[in-house]
């Protein structure tokens, strides 16, 4: 399934891409001329999770990055299949994004989504960053309207392709703290953190399994209210939450009306 839809949509969630280029595209395009940064929300994020691309986006307006993006024009990393096992169809799924790259003189990426970073970072080689890591550069260097009189609880849950695979694990932490959370850790965090479920083609192939590993997650939190700074991630605990609020992590940066900065 994971490979039909690569094939048919250029996308893993199965959903047709929007043509979004017309005006948008041609406004960043008169910007192009030396090289260019890219948003890259990655296919969870831009076809299953809109909102969540739209908050990136504001957030990194408000840290002052200057990026484009650049709809209908991408298709997805290749993660999927490649940790299928398709290689060939990732090898050309990446040939196409970075004869794309190319043509948009893009020279840094920033994305929203572990599985993205690690693929486009390490398999081809470009120059990557999670948003956690330049909105904790740049965003929150002294407090901001988010701060509170009283921190209120939130677990924080590392994904598996954000920690283990990629050693980021003080930048969330660092921008919750900033923002106002105090963060709670679960009783296996960092680097030995559990797998929300859903990764590795488990959640395709295996649904129920999927779901027990991540309502035994959910068990562990403790204050009712869990985030995590994966797009997978937050869609499958939520899907599986009864008494857990779940946030995806640029939520807990844009509360107390700060939704239209």
């Amino acid at each position: 399934m994971i490979r039909k839809n690569q094939k048919r949509k250029r996308n893993f969630v199965s959903l047709s891409t929007n043509q979004e280029i017309s005006l948008m595209l041609k406004k960043w395009l008169k910007k192009l001329g030396g090289g260019n940064t890219l948003y890259y929300p990655g296919c969870v994020t831009r076809y299953a999770l809109p909102e969540v691309q739209e908050r990136y986006e504001r957030l990194l307006r408000r840290a002052n990055i200057d990026f484009i993006i650049l709809p209908g024009e991408l298709q997805c990393c290749g993660s999927p299949v490649r940790r299928a096992g398709y290689r060939q169809d990732f090898e050309r799924l990446k040939a196409k994004n970075l004869e794309t790259f190319a043509r948009f003189s893009i020279d840094k990426i920033i994305t929203n989504c572990p599985g993205c970073y690690h693929t486009l970072k390490n398999e081809y080689q470009l120059d990557v960053y999670h948003t956690t890591q330049v909105l904790s550069e740049k965003i929150f260097s002294s407090r901001s309207k988010l701060e509170r009189d009283v921190k209120l609880p939130i677990t924080y849950h590392d994904p598996c392709h954000l920690g283990r695979w990629s050693d980021i694990y003080e930048e969330p932490r660092r921008l919750l703290d900033q923002a106002g959370w105090q963060v709670v850790e679960l009783p296996d965090n960092r680097t030995m953190s559990l797998c929300c479920g859903a990764g590795g083609g488990v959640k395709s192939n295996y649904p129920d399994l999927a779901n027990a590993i991540a309502q035994a997650r959910l068990a562990q939190v403790n204050n009712g209210r869990l985030c995590t700074a994966c797009p997978l991630c937050y869609a499958h605990f939520k899907e599986n939450a009864s008494d857990v609020q779940v946030m995806e992590f640029s939520e807990t940066l844009l509360q107390d009306g700060d939704e239209g900065c």
